[in-house]
């Protein structure tokens, strides 16, 4: 399921059909910790040019970027949605990536937390977007809820990036496994393998497609 409350990225992504032959479901919503409406800040970028950072539009206001238009849009829980739609869904994971208001989509999967089985989210030390909660707020929040903080690439110059939570429950089934894949994690970081990864993407993508796969399948 994947949700995208900017419409001018939606309507691309609904008709998507890469999208479509792996079965993902696409909708219109927000995901927040209520449901009803909100205030969307559509960003003005040129949404035709795949150089331009079409996603940065958000439900949070970040000072010094141009606002296309501000519109109301629907706003979902991420529990509720996932109990009406997948009820049979016992293994649920969450990538969480909407620009500053990351701490109200984890409110809104209370009813499902022991269904998550792990979380990748971006999030930042200190806001950046008016209102947004920090990464301590975040953190604090999913180990009350049974998580573990289990891998970052934020640095102390950006302050801002992705971090890796995981239910502890998954980690002692895992055990050794876990264990693994977690020094897989902190090797890459060592040797710059995120780095590379873009540049083969970018300048040789049949090599990079092909480490790819032969990452994947080492961590199976």
């Amino acid at each position: 399921m994947a949700f995208e409350a900017n419409p001018l990225n939606f309507r691309k992504m609904a008709a998507d059909p890469v999208l479509k032959s792996h079965a993902i479901e696409v909708h219109p919503h927000a995901i927040a910790k209520e449901r009803g409406t909100a205030r969307f800040h559509v960003i003005d970028v040129d949404y035709d040019d795949p150089t331009q950072n079409t996603g940065i539009s958000s439900l949070l206001v970040y000072e010094g970027l141009k606002v296309k238009e501000t519109i109301e849009v629907e706003t979902r829980r991420i529990d509720e949605l996932i109990l009406d739609q997948h009820p049979a869904r016992q293994r649920v994971a969450l990538w969480i990536d909407v620009e500053g208001a990351e701490y109200g989509v984890i409110e809104g999967m209370e009813r499902i937390r022991d269904r998550v089985q792990a979380l990748h989210v971006e999030t930042a030390r200190r806001p950046i977007r008016v209102g947004q909660r920090t990464l301590a707020d975040v953190s604090e929040l999913l180990k009350t809820w049974g998580f573990m903080e289990c891998g970052t690439n934020i640095g102390p110059a950006t302050g801002w990036g992705d971090v890796v939570f995981v239910n502890e429950t998954l980690i002692a089934r895992l055990g050794w496994r876990f264990a693994l894949c977690r020094f897989k994690g902190y090797l890459i970081h060592w040797t710059r393998g995120s780095a590379i990864a873009v540049y083969l993407k970018s300048h040789f993508p049949p090599l990079y497609r092909g480490l790819r796969k032969l990452y994947l399948w080492l961590g199976t």
